[in-house]
């Protein structure tokens, strides 16, 4: 079989001519489209059939036919080699190519081949990791906010350039990236280890920041491959920890060909876990400063403004049900935008709460339901169990309760997902508004990690128990 990885040109480069060129079981050639140059490609000849991508047949459980790929390490040496090429011919002419996404084709050398290689071509991609369907009432806000200082441009600039890398698989880069963003914006031009240990220990945002990465990074059992990060001990002091993210700086971006302990870029898997950590450091500071302007009054009002007078708007009507029967609010609301979304009906949420809780109704309102005021269709609703409807109105534990578990499913790239998390909790009681309280921290909880984030229902748990406290769910018009 012949494996051969392409690798596109990202810029523009004439080649008035090319043929193929061997060395050994290996092929170079040039893929044009006219005298333009797109594709570099290195092929291997004489590899063994076992190698071919197959396809699994559905299990007992998933019910779905399986891809299963090995390339063998032949893109990771393909990519070393033209690598070697590129770097020869870089004195004559700069060519740019996409090593994050190599293209990998299969081909038979022999009629006997033919039928095990059921896929001729692969394209891994990592175009989709860092997608999220985004209303564009954010985006819209976000070119609404007041200007904002060069040097977050520019810092901000290495904390995208770091997350694109870290999808990629580009650990180093993704490290050097998100500290690049530290140096300038904290660090002042200071370049030794003792200066920029100083200015980051004094930097309360970033301190922050730091200690809830840790925090996370222990809850989470440290790695997604439960190994031990040893970077430095989660109980080392703050200024220590900041040392260590310094010097671990200095030998990722300062370090000899003759080094034993030279990082190689095709083996960058070493540093995930310290590019993880750091992402989740940077990334706290940058959605706190997005969230901070997005949010902010003025945009929201010139947004909103733009909406309503060019008839980009959607009305909803929300009725609160209270336990008592008594008097409910109706609130009839107008938001800008003309898509039905997850994020309208979280908003619609919000601002419902804080509406019966400035009517004095929080405490014995125990559902809302809101539909779409032209079409009569719902939009979601929100539901407590029958525990709010006794006498008490409140949930009484004989144990002490210890966390409220919530549960909840997210859509993403064209897939629900669940997750869960947990909020501490102290006491042996609930009330409807302590429900309340603890609905809308979760909500919180869930914005502050992801903005964008595709909530299509929500259950609250008191500890492991099975029963829900109360349940948020969105109607079939909302599709994301």
């Amino acid at each position: 079989m012949i494996v051969t990885v392409a690798f596109d040109v990202k810029n523009h480069v004439e080649v008035m001519e090319g043929w193929p060129l061997k060395q050994e079981d290996m092929t170079f050639s040039l893929e044009r489209e006219g005298n333009v140059l797109k594709r570099v490609c290195l092929s291997f000849s004489g590899v063994s059939i076992e190698h071919a991508p197959t396809f699994m047949q559905p299990g007992e459980t998933s019910g779905r036919t399986e891809l299963k790929i090995a390339d063998g390490g032949f893109a990771n040496l393909a990519r070393k080699r033209i690598m070697n090429w590129q770097a020869v011919v870089s004195g004559i002419q700069i060519i740019n190519l996409d090593y994050d996404s190599p293209e990998i084709r299969y081909h038979a050398e022999s009629i006997e081949e033919e039928p095990r290689i059921g896929l001729k071509s692969f394209k891994s991609s990592f175009d989709h990791a860092l997608n999220s369907s985004c209303d564009f009432e954010q985006i819209g806000r976000a070119f609404c906010a007041n200007p904002i200082p060069d040097d977050r441009i520019e810092s901000t600039s290495h904390y995208r350039e770091g997350r694109l890398a870290f999808e990629a698989g580009r650990y180093v880069d993704a490290y050097n990236n998100m500290f690049l963003f530290l140096e300038t914006r904290y660090c002042d031009g200071k370049t030794k280890t003792a200066q920029q240990v100083g200015l980051l220990s004094n930097e309360q945002v970033l301190r922050s920041s730091i200690e809830e990465a840790t925090k996370e990074l222990t809850v989470s059992n440290q790695t997604e491959r439960n190994e031990k990060f040893d970077l430095f001990e989660a109980d080392a002091s703050l200024q220590d920890k900041i040392k260590s993210l310094v010097l671990l700086r200095g030998k990722l971006r300062h370090h000899s060909l003759k080094s034993p302990h030279r990082w190689d870029p095709n083996q960058q898997d070493e540093y995930k876990d310290e590019a993880r950590f750091l992402m989740a450091v940077v990334h706290d500071i940058v959605i706190k400063e997005s969230l901070a302007d997005i949010y902010a009054p003025e945009p929201l009002e010139e947004f909103r403004q733009q909406s309503v007078s060019s008839g980009n708007e959607i009305k909803i009507r929300l009725t609160t049900h209270r336990v008592k029967k008594d008097r409910s609010l109706v609130l009839d609301m107008s938001y800008p935008t003309t898509v039905f979304s997850s994020l309208l009906c979280l908003n619609t949420v919000r601002h419902a709460i804080q509406a019966c809780d400035r009517d004095g109704q929080l405490a014995d309102t125990a559902g809302f339901e809101a539909v779409h005021i032209k079409r009569a269709l719902e939009l979601f609703s929100i539901d407590f169990d029958v525990w709010a409807y006794t006498a008490k109105r409140e949930i009484e534990t004989l144990k002490p309760i210890k966390f409220i578990r919530c549960s909840f499913e997210q859509f993403r790239t064209d897939l629900i997902t669940r997750n869960e998390f947990s909020i501490p909790y102290h006491g042996n009681k609930l009330s409807i508004l302590d429900v309340w309280k603890l609905l809308s921290r979760s909500f919180d909880h869930i914005e502050q990690r992801d903005p964008t984030a595709r909530i299509m229902n929500l259950k609250l748990f008191v500890n492991d128990g099975t029963k829900s406290l109360v349940a948020y769910r969105v109607g079939a018009l909302v599709r994301y």
